[in-house]
């Protein structure tokens, strides 16, 4: 008996919570959590970005991005200085401590997705892939309100 229904919603929500719980415990040890994680992945793949494009790209609430912000900042993962253009707005940029742990964060992310697919081939693997992010990719929102 499958564990599963046919439910898309419901497939989406078990990969969610089943990555977010093998990262959280991957994370464990360095005293991360997965949202913390992959907060100090996106600043490292960008080198650089405002508190409001980490909102935009991990379509998260701006609230909460401020708070995790603020304890990798604490805890010296990140650095947040006023933007130049817009004394508004935080630049986010990595520290040496974030930049030591990025490839073990991406190792633990690449672990998890092989997890979560292992009964695929790899052919079927680069295609849910290719489907995830073009799935992703239609659900954030454009600045405008419209979508991708």
């Amino acid at each position: 008996m499958p564990y599963t229904t046919d439910s898309p919603f419901k497939s989406i929500s078990i990969l969610y919570r089943k990555s977010h719980i093998w990262l959280n415990n991957a994370c464990a040890p360095y005293d991360l959590t997965a949202a913390q994680a992959v907060v100090i992945l996106i600043v490292c793949d960008f080198q650089e970005l405002t508190q409001d494009e980490i909102t935009k790209r991990l379509s998260l609430d701006k609230s909460v991005i401020a708070k995790t912000v603020t304890k990798l900042e604490e805890r010296g993962f990140l650095i947040r200085t006023p933007n130049a253009r817009d004394k508004r707005t935080y630049d986010i940029r990595p520290t040496e401590a974030a930049w030591s742990i990025h490839p073990f964060i991406k190792e633990q992310i690449e672990a998890s997705f092989q997890r979560m697919t292992q009964n695929m081939t790899e052919t079927e693997r680069k295609e849910f892939q290719r489907l995830l992010l073009l799935a992703a990719e239609a659900a954030i929102p454009l600045e405008d309100g419209t979508f991708a």
